[in-house]
């Protein structure tokens, strides 16, 4: 390349890392705080060696674990705990994120016209693709440089990671997002749509994870674990050294993805997949009686993997309780300061903190979702009709919030079912109230969000770095024991822990006058404003 092609790919790498920049931000934070949680939980509950001994081996041994965390191949050192309990998760985060990113910097600027404009510039396809995975490589690279140095800060001057051990989680941590960087590079070429681009991805994902599940829970079958990439991430199995043979399965399927992509969008015409979209199809008429129907009809294949990925998770969890019931009958010191009840209830309680987190984000996405509806063009279609402005947000409002409240809903069940399969008993009245807890922390998010939507349109994907950062704050400031008025500014903190705690009417009502107000305020300033186009 000559000075002006260096330049140009300088320019474009820039310009993804500033566009991503939020992301970075938060994704960066929820790692390093995600895995450091994980080591010093490992620290609280294993004092010592005679209690792993004992407090491990139902863990060991439970299948439902395993079907979440992956096999646990050494837990008893601090390394494979953090790789145990964190890393298969953040594995799956780090891959989705990185998937996520990568088609948006591929196709979804070939959706908005900006592949075009970029590549009439002077640029090749080749350096502009390069630049996009590129830009994809620093980022995860940030993540796990920063993620390394906080638990190298943390687990080094304890005894319990050495320098070398926390290189090897770093690379657990960073090759799911290089390896699925290449997948999303790819069906970024073979899918019409940005969406369908993602929902490719995720789909792949979904059926990495369906394939390594049974292979780590059943026996005989471990052979399936090289049949997908999540499994070659756990066959790293720190502290050990990484095997050869594993690397060399994780370069060869981030490899060729990418050298498909790299031949695919040479011979494809920009703006088109490879897959390409129907012209015309038969006419289906199902959920078209009105705009928020026509909204529920277009996100029905994203609010399946929402709903399904909950469904799974909770099932999952809830077979957990059966489990942690048995760890505190083996644990005297946790036998003598818990009960039954109190074990089962706080358990309830920290899944539901979580199932709130995806509650809240599930409301962003569909706000955000209205958005893309303004900046495509069609909302001024919908508004030529007889079909006010305040009809229209006041639908996508209320469609947010019975989604989000579903979502909830359906965890609840899910967590319900998960027991009942191992032959426990949740209260299912306990579980319903928890569900109805969450409404006010919806509310809440959703007024926020269609405040932005309305007076900084573009700026309203960005609540979902507030969101999280309102998760970690409770989270983080809890545990650092910080301020009582600081702490309630997250409303995750603000709400009771039920079941654990009773339903807490003031701060309930507080956050749902907060999203009402909000909401109104909304609804306000979305009448006077121009619509506002890509």
């Amino acid at each position: 390349m000559n000075l002006e092609a260096v330049h140009g790919f300088v320019v474009m790498v820039r310009a993804r890392l500033r566009a991503n920049r939020i992301s970075l931000a938060v994704i960066t934070v929820l790692m390093a705080v995600f895995c450091t949680a994980a080591l010093q939980t490992y620290v609280v509950a294993f004092p010592n060696q005679a209690t792993r001994t004992t407090m491990l081996a139902p863990l060991t041994n439970n299948g439902a674990l395993r079907a979440l965390y992956g096999y646990p191949y050494d837990i008893a050192s601090p390394t494979g705990w953090v790789a145990w309990r964190s890393m298969t998760s953040v594995g799956i985060i780090m891959a989705m994120w990185a998937a996520i990113i990568t088609t948006g910097a591929l196709r979804g600027e070939e959706d908005a016209g900006r592949g075009d404009l970029v590549l009439s510039g002077g640029q090749s396809r080749r350096r502009w693709f390069a630049a996009a995975l590129t830009s994809t490589a620093v980022e995860t690279l940030v993540i796990t440089a920063v993620t390394v140095s906080v638990l190298a800060a943390v687990g080094v001057p304890q005894h319990l990671l050495s320098a070398a051990n926390t290189c090897e989680l770093g690379l657990q941590l960073a090759l799911p997002a290089l390896l699925f960087a290449g997948v999303g590079a790819l069906t970024a070429q073979l899918a019409a749509t940005v969406r369908g681009a993602r929902l490719l991805a995720a789909g792949i994902l979904v059926a990495a994870l369906i394939i390594r599940m049974p292979a780590d829970v059943g026996a005989g079958i471990s052979w399936l674990r090289w049949l997908t990439p999540l499994g070659w991430f756990e066959e790293l199995r720190p502290p050990a050294a990484p095997p050869l043979l594993t690397l060399a399965a994780i370069a060869a399927g981030t490899a060729v993805p990418v050298v498909i992509s790299v031949y695919l969008l040479r011979i494809r015409d920009i703006g088109r997949g490879v897959l390409g979209a129907r012209d015309s199809r038969g006419p289906r008429r199902l959920l078209l009686g009105s705009a928020w129907q026509a909204a529920l009809r277009d996100e029905i294949p994203q609010l399946s993997f929402w709903f399904g990925g909950t469904i799974a998770y909770t099932l999952l969890m809830g077979g957990l309780v059966k489990t942690i019931l048995d760890f505190m009958q083996r644990t005297p010191i946790y036998k003598q300061f818990f009960g039954r009840q109190i074990a089962v209830d706080g358990f309830v309680a920290t899944l539901f903190s979580l199932v709130q987190l995806l509650a809240a984000l599930l409301a962003v996405t569909l706000v955000v979702a209205a958005r893309s509806e303004e900046s495509s063009g069609r909302l001024e279609v919908v508004l030529a009709m007889p079909h006010s402005r305040l009809r229209w947000l006041s639908g996508r409002a209320l469609l947010a919030v019975s989604l989000a409240a579903g979502l909830t809903l359906v965890a609840s069940v899910g967590m319900w079912t998960g027991a009942a399969l191992t032959g426990e008993h949740l209260r299912f009245g306990s579980l319903l109230a928890a569900s109805a807890n969450s409404l006010p922390l919806i509310v809440t998010t959703v007024g926020a969000a269609t405040a932005v939507l309305a007076l900084a349109p573009r700026a309203v994907s960005f609540v979902h770095a507030l969101v999280a950062t309102a998760f970690l704050w409770d989270s983080v400031g809890t545990a650092l024991k910080a301020p009582a008025w600081s702490l309630e500014v997250s409303p995750f903190h603000a709400l009771a822990r039920m079941p654990m705690q009773h339903f807490a009417v003031s701060p309930a009502l507080v956050l749902t006058t907060l999203g009402l107000g909000l909401f109104a305020l909304a609804l306000l300033s979305f009448r006077r404003r121009d619509l506002a186009l890509a």
